[in-house]
């Protein structure tokens, strides 16, 4: 008897460890595919930038380069919390030369 699998009719959610709403992993591929920056997310706060930028993992890190994240248009609210847009570039490493 061979398995058939089960008819989905939907798309399953994405399973994260992180509580995070936010998707992080396709804005990083599209940068690193484009080569351009990438607008990832409007009025984020400081906070998770920073703990976005401590991501070890592919797509933000390879042996190709790594993904360098900025926070654009960025001021502090009024709960003096640092709010700005997120954007993604990927940076090629350099080649050691010989």
């Amino acid at each position: 008897m061979t398995n058939k699998g089960k008819v989905v009719r939907e798309v399953p959610k994405v399973n994260r460890a992180s509580r995070s709403k936010y998707d992080w992993d396709t804005p990083a591929r599209l940068a690193k595919l484009s080569g351009q920056p990438v607008l990832a997310g409007e009025h984020i706060s400081d906070s998770l930038v920073k703990s976005l930028r401590q991501r070890e993992r592919a797509p933000f890190r390879d042996h190709e380069g790594h993904m360098k994240i900025q926070l654009r248009n960025s001021k502090i609210e009024d709960d003096g919390i640092r709010y700005g847009d997120v954007y993604m570039q990927w940076v090629p490493n350099e080649k050691a030369e010989k």
